[in-house]
């Protein structure tokens, strides 16, 4: 098992999608991965999702010369409809929105790291199979899911979709960081039973975080 970073795991992806791959990030925050996803696939299609109002317009700034990006303003989910969502901010930075904001209330990652959840909001959720269906998409090469809990639940809200997914890149949890998320080894353990198997991941056999991202490709992939 490979242990790489978040963006080596991207190039690590790069064999197995095609020239011009269509790639989508759950959580993109202000755009940072987007834009290191961007220079290393120039002919890509990306689709960027942030549901928090203050972080899309930062995205929307920081993406704005990038013709191959297209940025939603919905929550990925298993259902469709409008959602309470827990804004997630620094204490030394109060009203200003960080990453870490989640549909699921924050539990145990209240005592694991500093961030903090002083408010709601209602954002709207939309299942990946409804977009994609709407968007007349048939298609998704790279999934890139850092949604705080929730990415089980976009990819249970999304098996159609995933069935044409090559590659995905998934955070982990190893705590109950939001209640009733489901943790590392289910996530790990379902996608197996879709077709994927994990290539390399960020974290060690002890990991000293919380969390971390797994890198994922589709078996059949790789044995090409």
């Amino acid at each position: 098992m490979k242990i790489v970073t978040r963006h080596q795991a991207a190039h690590l992806i790069k064999p197995y999608l095609p020239e011009n791959p269509l790639l989508l990030e759950a959580g993109a925050f202000k755009g940072e991965d987007s834009l290191y996803m961007a220079r290393l696939f120039p002919s890509a299609s990306i689709h960027l999702f942030e549901p928090v109002p203050e972080l899309f317009e930062l995205l929307t700034e920081n993406t704005r010369t990038l013709s191959n990006v297209q940025n939603w303003q919905l929550a990925l989910s298993d259902k469709s409809g409008i959602t309470r969502f827990y804004v997630a901010e620094k204490k030394e930075k109060p009203g200003k929105p960080t990453q870490a904001g989640s549909l699921l209330s924050p539990k145990e990652r209240l005592f694991a790291s500093s961030i903090i959840y002083p408010r709601t909001i209602e954002v709207p959720t939309i299942t990946l199979d409804t977009w994609a269906a709407q968007q007349q998409i048939n298609r998704l090469d790279f999934l890139w899911l850092d949604a705080q809990g929730h990415e089980l639940a976009i990819l249970k809200g999304g098996k159609k979709m995933l069935a044409t997914v090559t590659a995905l890149l998934v955070e982990l949890h190893f705590i109950q960081a939001y209640e009733n998320q489901p943790l590392a080894d289910e996530i790990i353990d379902w996608l197996e039973t879709q077709g994927f198997t994990m290539i390399a991941r960020d974290y060690t056999e002890q990991p000293r975080w919380f969390f971390g991202n797994g890198l994922f490709v589709r078996k059949s992939a790789t044995d090409l």
